[in-house]
């Protein structure tokens, strides 16, 4: 059993060092800000019941377009963040009123918090495995599958040359714009290369506990 740890460590600490090496030759550090320039949105159902499903999909429209009404035009992640923390009862309150118009009394709790997200494809672009800021929203015991997009800026309800304008407009650089739209084809290589190390640091995270 041990040897089986120490062999899991000493390959992820090969892969890591093999990624650096090839961070090392690319440009990183812009590419890695797109991390710090967005809000995820992460909504767990109640359970996978077709009614708690369908509920869920009703809190994640709502709340997206409290959002897009509130937050869509702060300047930069910071300031939504910010703007987000101060919202969170009104957003609770909204959930849970949607809820109870449908039929069900399961409370939601919101929370702002650092989260980890797999590689995700949307219509518009495409965003890398790694940790980001993300409004989690649980609904009653939060056990059914759960839904996540982009919170601020508002690109999960917008066309793939909106999401990219959004983009932009919170303080997104052009060069990670490129990377992260569908249609970014010189960026992949960094793009997979970026994906590749944070992987395999939330492996190694999880492997040491």
């Amino acid at each position: 059993m041990k040897q089986m740890k120490k062999d899991t460590v000493l390959r992820l600490l090969f892969w890591s060092l093999a990624v650096i090496l090839l961070l090392s030759l690319h440009p990183k550090a812009e590419t890695e800000s797109l991390y710090d320039s967005v809000i995820r949105i992460h909504v767990l159902a109640n359970s996978d019941s077709r009614e708690d499903q369908a509920r869920k999909l009703l809190v994640r429209d709502g709340l997206l377009a409290y959002a897009a009404e509130h937050f869509s035009f702060a300047d930069g992640r910071e300031a939504a963040a910010e703007a987000l923390t101060e919202h969170l009862d009104n957003m609770r309150d909204l959930a849970e009123n949607l809820l109870r118009e449908n039929g069900s009394e399961e409370k939601v709790s919101l929370s702002l918090t650092e989260e980890y997200y797999p590689t995700r494809e949307y219509e518009a672009l495409s965003l890398p495995a790694g940790r980001y800021l993300s409004l989690q929203v649980k609904i009653g015991k939060a056990e059914g599958q759960n839904w996540w997009c982009v919170l601020f800026p508002p690109i999960c309800v917008n066309s793939a040359a909106a999401a990219e304008d959004a983009l932009l407009e919170a303080g997104m650089s052009e060069t990670n714009v490129k990377t992260v739209a569908r249609d970014g084809a010189p960026f992949r290589f960094r793009f997979k290369i970026l994906e590749i190390w944070e992987e395999a640091k939330e492996s190694l995270r999880s492997f040491l506990g």
